[in-house]
């Protein structure tokens, strides 16, 4: 078992399984402007103490003096640890005036005297880049690797190298893991990144994890995936009843299975919210934590319509089975808000959960469709592994169309049941319509039931109708 070297920034110790290996090599990556630095010295001052003296080495990126201040708006930063913990030394004056070859030396040399636990050397990539003698150059560092080798000392190389350069330069290959950091330009906002490209002998989360820095430093979200194995997952044959009527007789008898997910997919002010609503404070009202996660509605909106229904939204908020959680899709990332949902669902210990919508989640799948698919994947089966039972909404286009087409956004076969409700014209009058198309495990009815909805009598199935649907076409998958 290889020892780790914790780097307390949050998430990234996830991502590494409890860190960098102890007294590695590890090159951090990434264009100017990426973090690298912010990165680093974060892992510096998390780090350093009397037992794990630091040194950090400054090329000519940023004399110390401006490294400083500029470090200092972080809260990671300790002003106490400076000249006793970390030492800071700078090189500029033996590259600009001398070589790569000089500062190495220079390098080997402060190493020997501060016996530092944790090396920093910011920017390493300036040593090739300013030696008139490369070669030279090349070969002191491969003598320096193999001098860090021998010593009780993790070592952080910071470079500004793009991920194509990473296959040919010298310093991946001396390197025991490179931690490339990204920021890619998405319309009007920043994707930020990081990804582990290789961790000599370690295990890690391979894959493209998102990052913020704020004033705290970096924050890394790593990415959402299904857990390898079950956490203690049972299909169940209990029900969970939806509350509304005609439903939980007629359309799927008894209700959902617990612990598993529905699209309920449909026309734009059809009723999904409505239905949505429903299904959690009939759940509250029976003592189940109940949240509802929305993407477009704010909690007044959702209260308010609660409170045209007569489902008494506040007295449940009261006793604590009843919760709101609204996040602006305006440059939503998803992968952190899956923790953030996470998080919600736990402190909440919701048995119920609506998630309203899943468009708004396919909008924040920045990295590509596929991330998307899966994403909800993902979801769905934490979702089962927790025994929640949840709604997934997602809207429906070519209102009025005479074909029934779902667009669950390639997510339709992920879920168990997948409800369907649209607009539908008979006799020059407009009609809600409402039907199971699947539930995976239960039996359920064919028809297609008329939805009726008002504030007086709520929403509730009507009698069948015909020709609501008139053909059914494959659905769209991304």
């Amino acid at each position: 078992m290889i020892a780790r070297l914790p780097t307390h920034v949050p998430g990234l110790d996830t991502v590494l399984h409890g860190g960098l290996p102890m007294n590695s090599t590890v090159l951090i990556s990434g264009a100017p402007g990426t973090g690298k630095t912010t990165l680093a010295n974060q892992i510096l001052f998390h780090n350093a103490s009397a037992e794990m003296p630091a040194l950090f080495i400054s090329t000519v990126s940023e004399p110390q003096a401006r490294l400083l201040q500029y470090i200092q708006q972080y809260h990671f930063f300790d002003m106490d640890k400076i000249g006793a913990a970390i030492q800071f030394e700078e090189l500029g004056s033996h590259l600009l005036e001398k070589d790569g070859d000089s500062a190495i030396r220079r390098i080997e040399e402060l190493v020997i005297q501060h016996q530092p636990r944790l090396l920093v050397v910011d920017s390493f990539r300036s040593l090739l880049d300013l030696s008139e003698h490369q070669a030279v150059t090349r070969r002191a560092i491969f003598r320096l690797a193999s001098m860090l080798t021998s010593m009780p000392c993790t070592t952080l190389l910071v470079g500004e190298y793009q991920r194509s350069e990473l296959s040919t330069t010298i310093e991946s290959t001396i390197v025991d893991g490179i931690l490339a950091l990204d920021n890619q330009p998405i319309e009007l906002r920043d994707l930020r990144s990081l990804r582990v490209i290789k961790l000599r002998g370690s295990n890690y989360d391979a894959g493209e994890h998102s990052l913020e820095i704020t004033a705290h430093g970096i924050k890394v979200y790593p990415r959402f995936r299904t857990p390898k194995t079950p956490r203690n997952y049972n299909v169940s044959q209990q029900r969970v009843p939806v509350g509304i009527p005609g439903f939980d007789d007629r359309l799927l008898p008894g209700g959902l299975l617990r612990g598993t997910t529905t699209l309920v997919s449909g026309d734009p002010g059809i009723g999904k919210t409505v239905t949505a609503l429903h299904f959690l404070l009939n759940g509250a009202a029976q003592g189940e934590s109940s949240l509802y996660i929305s993407f477009q509605e704010d909690p007044r909106q959702l209260m308010s319509i609660a409170d045209n229904f007569g489902l008494s939204p506040r007295i449940h908020q009261e006793q604590g089975t009843f919760h709101l959680a609204y996040t602006s899709p305006v440059e939503l990332d998803l992968d952190k808000h899956a923790y953030t949902m996470l998080e919600a669902i736990q402190r909440t210990q919701a048995q119920r959960v609506v998630i309203d919508s899943i468009s708004d989640l396919q909008a924040a799948a920045h990295r590509g469709h596929s991330r998307f698919f899966d994403f909800v994947y993902s979801l769905v089966q934490w979702f089962k592994d927790y025994g929640i039972t949840a709604i997934l909404t997602t809207e429906m286009g070519n209102i009025f169309a005479p074909e029934l087409t779902l667009t669950g956004r390639g997510v339709s076969h992920i879920a168990d049941n997948i409800l369907l409700m649209r607009y539908t014209e008979i006799d020059g009058e407009i009609r809600r319509a409402i039907t199971m198309l699947s539930a995976r495990g239960s039996n359920h009815s064919n028809n297609v039931f008329e939805y009726l909805i008002d504030e007086t009598q709520g929403p509730r199935l009507g009698t069948p109708i015909n020709s609501a649907f008139s053909a059914f076409s494959a659905p769209q998958r991304m």
